[in-house]
C-alpha cells in the first residue's frame, strides 16, 4: 500500500484535485491522509468527503510537523507526500514508487508550471555553505554576479536536458516518495522548521545515512506554484530567512549565517521591459526562464517551438505575485537576450 500525505492550507478544492489525480495515477492501493492547517472547519468539512482520513490540526503546524503527525496513522511501506497544489500525471506515482528499491531514500518526479507539461520547473537547492558564500560575493560583484547566472542557468539546463532516472543532491518538497521505515529512520521532519528547507533538512540526513536521493523524469506533476506562500509574500520571506538561518545553524555553526549576512548586499535592481502581450522569439535557439524574482535565482524554463510565446493561461489564474519576470536565453552562448516584466491584470 502508499499513503498519500498532503498538507493542506486554505486550499481545500487543489486538494481535492490532487488526490483524484493521484487515485488516477495510481495502480497500487492507496490510502489518502490531508493534514489541515488552515484551522477552518469549512476547510475541513470539504476534504472529508474526499480523503480517507483528515486530521484537523488544531493550529498551524508547518509542512513537516503536519507530515509527522500524519505518520501516526500511515498504512503503506511508502510515503508520497505532496502539496496541495500538486497534480499527478498518468502513472506518475507508480513511477516514483518502482524506484525506491533497496539504498533509494527519496524520489521526486518532473514539476511542470502547467497542463501541457511546457513549463518545466527549476532543480531544487541542496544549500551549502560554499554555494552561500559565492551568492553572498555575486551580490558585491556585478562580474561574479554574471558568471554565477551563466553557472545557474547551465546547470538547470543540464537537469532539464535529463531523461533517465538520476540520482541529485534534492528533490522538491512538492512532491516526494519515501520508504516508510526511511523517514521513521531518519527522524522524520525537524519541526523547527516552519515553512522552507524542511524537506532540504531531511534530504540532508538521509543522504547522511549513504541513501539515494532519485530525480525521476518520466514522472510528471503539475505544481502550481507558490499558493500558501504567494498569497503573504512579505510573512512568506521572513519565514524563509529564518528557515534559512536555521538550517545553516544546524548543519555549520551559529556563526556562519551572520559571517554570510555581513557579506551580503542587497539586490540591485534590474532592467525589465514592460510585457504586454506575447514574446517573439526565434525556436530552437533561446530558452525562456520565467520567475517571481527579478534576479531569476530560480525559474522555470520553457523551450519555445514557435516563434510566438505566451504565458499559459492555466499559469496566470493561480500565480500570486504582482510581477513576472521573464527573459530570453541564447542556447548557444548563455547571453541574456532581453528581460521583461509583466504585471498582473
Amino acid at each position: 500500500m502508499i499513503s498519500l500525505v498532503i498538507v493542506n492550507y486554505r486550499s481545500a478544492a487543489l486538494a481535492i484535485e490532487a488526490i483524484a489525480s493521484a487515485r488516477r495515477s495510481c495502480a497500487s492501493q492507496l490510502q489518502t491522509i490531508v493534514v489541515d492547517n488552515s484551522c477552518d472547519e469549512d476547510e475541513v468539512r470539504q476534504l472529508r468527503a474526499h480523503a480517507d482520513l483528515v486530521i484537523a490540526s488544531p493550529s498551524n503546524r508547518g509542512y513537516g510537523g503536519a507530515v509527522n503527525d500524519a505518520r501516526k496513522h500511515v498504512e503503506g511501506s511508502v510515503m508520497l507526500i505532496a502539496n496541495a497544489d500538486v497534480a499527478f500525471a498518468a502513472d506518475a506515482i507508480d513511477r516514483l514508487v518502482r524506484s525506491l528499491v533497496p539504498g533509494v531514500g527519496a524520489a521526486g518526479p518532473a514539476l511542470y508550471w502547467d497542463d501541457a507539461h511546457e513549463w518545466i520547473l527549476p532543480p531544487a537547492d541542496s544549500p551549502t555553505l560554499s554555494g552561500k558564500l559565492d551568492e553572498a560575493l555575486a551580490s558585491r560583484m556585478e562580474s561574479w554576479h554574471q558568471r554565477r547566472d551563466v553557472r545557474r542557468t547551465r546547470a538547470r539546463l543540464a537537469f532539464w536536458a535529463l531523461k533517465q532516472t538520476t540520482a541529485v543532491p534534492a528533490i522538491s518538497g512538492a512532491v516526494m516518495a519515501i520508504p516508510t521505515m526511511e523517514f521513521d529512520a531518519a527522524g522524520g521532519f525537524d519541526e523547527r522548521f516552519a515553512l522552507y528547507f524542511e524537506e532540504t533538512d531531511l534530504l540532508r540526513r538521509l543522504r547522511r545515512r549513504g541513501l539515494k536521493i532519485l530525480y525521476v523524469p518520466e514522472a510528471r506533476c503539475r505544481h502550481i506554484y507558490n499558493q500558501s506562500a504567494g498569497s503573504d509574500g512579505e510573512r512568506a520571506a521572513k519565514l524563509y530567512d529564518a528557515s534559512e538561518r536555521l538550517y545553516f545553524e544546524k548543519w555549520y555553526g551559529s556563526a556562519v549565517p551572520r559571517l554570510i549576512a555581513s557579506l551580503g548586499r542587497p539586490s540591485t535592481s534590474v532592467r525589465a521591459a514592460d510585457l504586454k502581450g506575447p514574446l517573439a522569439v526565434s525556436p530552437g535557439e533561446v530558452l525562456i526562464e520565467a520567475s517571481p524574482l527579478a534576479g531569476f535565482s530560480t525559474a522555470a524554463g520553457h523551450f519555445p517551438r514557435s516563434a510566438s510565446v505566451e504565458v499559459p493561461q492555466e499559469v496566470w489564474e493561480a500565480y500570486r505575485a504582482p510581477v513576472l519576470y521573464l527573459r530570453s536565453v541564447e542556447l548557444a552562448s548563455g547571453r541574456i537576450a532581453g528581460t521583461w516584466a509583466r504585471k498582473q491584470n
